[in-house]
C-alpha cells in the first residue's frame, strides 16, 4: 500500500465521530444519546451558511413563554476574517484551541420582554432550549458543536458595543472533526474516554419526594 495512504488512513482513524451513543433507555434517538462536546476540529473544512442556516432554524423553533423567543446569535466565520480575528480574541486561555474552529457562534438572551421594560425571568431557561435543539442539529450535520463558558464576556460586549438589554451567554466552536492530535495534550484522553451521565434516580423522584 502506499505509504501516503496507509498515513491517511491512520490519520482518519484518529478523528473521533460527533456521535459517541452512551448507554441508555431503548427509543432514545441517538442524536441525544450520541451528541458530545469534542475538541478536535478540522480548521481547514469550513462550515457552510447553509450548515449554519440550519443550526439557526432548529434553535428558531423552540419552545417559549407567550412566543417571546428571547435567543440572539452572532456568528463569525471566513466571510469577515477581521471579525473572527476579533471575537477569537475573548475566548479564554483553557479554550484556545478552539482559535482554530473555522466558525464561532456567540449565544445572547434579551432580557426584557418584547419592546417592554418587563424582565423576561426564563430568557435564560428559553435560550438554553433552543441551544439544546441547535446542539441536536449539529450532530445530525456532522458538527462539532462545543459551547463553552470560557470567554471574556465584557470584552465581547465591548468589542462588538453589545447593548445592556442582551446577557452574553456562552461561545462555541462550530467545526466538523478533525484528529484528536490536533487537541491539547492534557485534553486528548477526554476525546475518547467514556461518558457518564447522573443515573436517573439521582435526578428524578416521584410522588414529593427529593431527587439526590
Amino acid at each position: 500500500m502506499d505509504d501516503a495512504i496507509l498515513n491517511e488512513e491512520q490519520s482518519l482513524k484518529h478523528i473521533p465521530s460527533v456521535s459517541r451513543p452512551a448507554t441508555a433507555l431503548d427509543g432514545l434517538m441517538e442524536e441525544i444519546s450520541g451528541r458530545w462536546s469534542s475538541r478536535a476540529i478540522d480548521a481547514e473544512r469550513s462550515v457552510s451558511w447553509e450548515v449554519l442556516e440550519r443550526l439557526i432554524e432548529a434553535a428558531r423553533w423552540a419552545p417559549s413563554a407567550m412566543n417571546g423567543q428571547p435567543w440572539r446569535f452572532m456568528s463569525f466565520g471566513p466571510e469577515d476574517s477581521h471579525a473572527l480575528e476579533q471575537a477569537r480574541r475573548v475566548l479564554k486561555p483553557g479554550n484556545a484551541w478552539a482559535k482554530n474552529a473555522p466558525r464561532l457562534l456567540f449565544v445572547m438572551a434579551k432580557k426584557n420582554r418584547g419592546d417592554t421594560e418587563k424582565p423576561n425571568a426564563l430568557a435564560m431557561y428559553e435560550t438554553g432550549m433552543a441551544m439544546g435543539q441547535m446542539g441536536i442539529q449539529a450532530v445530525r450535520e456532522g458538527l462539532v458543536f462545543h459551547q463553552m463558558a470560557g470567554i471574556d464576556r465584557d470584552h465581547f460586549r465591548m468589542l462588538f458595543s453589545i447593548p445592556e438589554n442582551l446577557e452574553v451567554v456562552v461561545g462555541v466552536a462550530l467545526a466538523f472533526p478533525g484528529s484528536v492530535a490536533t487537541v491539547p495534550e492534557e485534553r486528548q484522553e477526554l476525546e475518547t474516554a467514556p461518558r457518564q451521565r447522573h443515573m436517573p434516580k439521582q435526578i428524578h423522584a416521584m410522588n414529593g419526594d427529593i431527587p439526590q
